[in-house]
């Protein structure tokens, strides 16, 4: 969303403008369920944190100041905060065990077992990674935010996010070549 829009949408939102509010939830929404996904690996779970973002962000949007950090990072680092404290959640009530769904209608269930094996190879190898390495490529390539929004989630310039995701991507290349090439 250009920058002029999101003002004016996030002004009208905060307001009260229930058809801004709907525009930022529909513009907002995919990407923070993405987000959440590929952190929780549990559909559920990513919608309630993608609800409870939009939830907490409307209730606070009266709040919300242009000055630092932008709306897009202020929205993600809700998310990130409520996926955390989720774990955390779950951590302290020993529920660890990760459930794999797939709320898609229409792929065959050979197409369902393919992408399911390649969720879970992927999760596997993200998990190899160092945390700021794994958060990083989560908030470009699953929420798709840019390196400048990305480093304000973060608390870091846009040229370390640069750095961070070129050497994740290092790091998860080295640890496919071998793969590829046993095979």
């Amino acid at each position: 969303m250009e920058t002029g829009l999101l003002k004016r949408e996030v002004r009208r939102a905060a307001r009260g403008d229930r058809d801004a509010a709907a525009s930022l939830f529909d513009h907002y929404h995919p990407r923070l369920y993405r987000y959440a996904l590929a952190k929780l690996g549990r559909p559920a779970d990513a919608e309630d944190v993608a609800a409870e973002t939009f939830a907490r962000v409307l209730r606070d949007l009266d709040r919300f100041r242009w000055k630092g950090a932008g709306f897009e990072a202020w929205l993600f680092r809700i998310a990130s905060n409520l996926v955390v404290d989720l774990v955390r959640h779950e951590n302290r009530e020993g529920a660890d065990e990760v459930t794999e769904e797939m709320e898609a209608v229409g792929p065959t269930p050979e197409q369902l077992a393919i992408y399911r094996e390649i969720g879970r190879e992927l999760d596997a190898l993200l998990e190899t990674l160092p945390p700021d390495q794994r958060e990083v490529l989560l908030l470009r390539f699953a929420a798709g935010l840019d390196t400048e929004d990305t480093g304000r989630v973060m608390d870091r310039r846009a040229n370390a996010i640069r750095q961070l995701q070129f050497r994740a991507l290092q790091n998860l290349r080295a640890r496919i070549e071998p793969q590829v090439e046993a095979s």
